[in-house]
C-alpha cells in the first residue's frame, strides 16, 4: 500500500443554542463519491498551499461549514487516525470558540450540520457496536448514536480519544454541564 495521504479535521467545542457545549458534525450528502451519507468532523486533504496541518483543518471547516477561523482558537491535537478505506492519515485538531459561531453547510458536500452535545461523549449512553460492510470488507466497530444518526469510523475514534483526554483531565459529564 502506498504511504497514507495527510489530512486534517477540526473538533470544535463551542456553546450551543441553549448554552450547552457542543461539537459540530457534518452529515455528508448521500450521493458523494467518498464517505457518502456519513457523519464526520469537518476536514479533508492537506493542500500544498496550506501553511500547516492546523491550517488545513481550519480551511476545511471554513469550506464545509462556513466557520470563520478568526473566531476559534486551536488548543491541541489528538493522535493521528489511519483511515484504511481511503488511505488517509487524519490529524484531529481541537479548537474552542467562546461564542456560538454562525455556521452554514456547504450545500454541494454537506447535507446538514449536527451539534453533538459534548456531555454525551462523556457517557456510555450513546455508544454501541455495529456491523458495517462495503465492497470486499466487513467491520464490527464502536458507534455513537445520536439524533437517529450513526457516528462511526474515524469520527467515532476521534470523539472517543477526545472523551478519554477529558476524562483523564478529570472532566466528567456533570462538570461539563456546570
Amino acid at each position: 500500500m502506498p504511504p497514507a495521504r495527510p489530512a486534517s479535521t477540526l473538533l470544535l467545542v463551542h456553546p450551543g443554542a441553549e448554552g450547552e457545549l457542543v461539537i459540530p458534525l457534518t452529515l455528508r450528502h448521500a450521493d458523494l463519491r467518498a464517505h457518502a451519507g456519513e457523519v464526520s468532523l469537518p476536514g479533508g486533504s492537506v493542500e500544498g498551499t496550506d501553511a500547516s496541518r492546523a491550517a488545513t483543518a481550519l480551511r476545511e471547516a471554513s469550506e464545509e461549514i462556513g466557520l470563520d477561523p478568526r473566531t476559534v482558537r486551536v488548543v491541541g491535537t489528538l493522535d493521528d487516525v489511519w483511515i484504511p478505506v481511503s488511505n488517509y492519515e487524519l490529524r484531529p485538531f481541537v479548537a474552542v470558540a467562546a461564542a456560538r459561531p454562525e455556521l452554514h453547510p456547504q450545500v454541494s458536500e454537506v447535507a446538514a450540520i449536527v451539534e453533538l452535545p459534548l456531555r454525551l461523549i462523556l457517557t456510555d449512553e450513546i455508544v454501541g457496536d455495529e456491523d458495517f460492510a462495503g465492497p470486499g470488507w466487513k467491520l464490527r466497530t464502536g458507534v455513537y448514536r445520536y439524533a437517529g444518526l450513526r457516528i462511526w469510523g474515524a469520527t467515532a475514534r476521534t470523539l472517543a480519544m477526545f472523551a478519554t483526554v477529558l476524562r483523564d483531565a478529570g472532566i466528567t459529564e456533570s462538570e461539563e454541564a456546570g
